[in-house]
């Protein structure tokens, strides 16, 4: 059964922050496009396991502008021998 994780890009004091659901601390960034960037990249990995993974994109003012769901790998790399 695939896991599902919200991951979040959005505006913190001084850059951006990308939060994974069951992750401790968030990662931070000076510049948004890295976040998001980086929140894909999360998300992309998470699907190769077979995890379903949706990375939302806030602006500056914390609105929501963008959302992508990553659905997983038919063959999880965990499932390949």
């Amino acid at each position: 059964m695939p896991r599902e994780f919200q991951i979040s890009v959005s505006p913190v004091e001084g850059g951006w922050s990308v939060r994974c659901d069951g992750a401790v601390q968030p990662l931070m960034f000076l510049s948004g496009a890295r976040a998001e960037d980086q929140a894909r990249a999360l998300a992309r990995r998470l699907s190769l396991y077979g995890d379903i993974a949706r990375v939302l994109v806030h602006d500056r003012t914390s609105r929501l502008v963008g959302a992508t769901c990553y659905f997983g790998a038919r063959e999880p790399l965990h499932a390949v021998a």
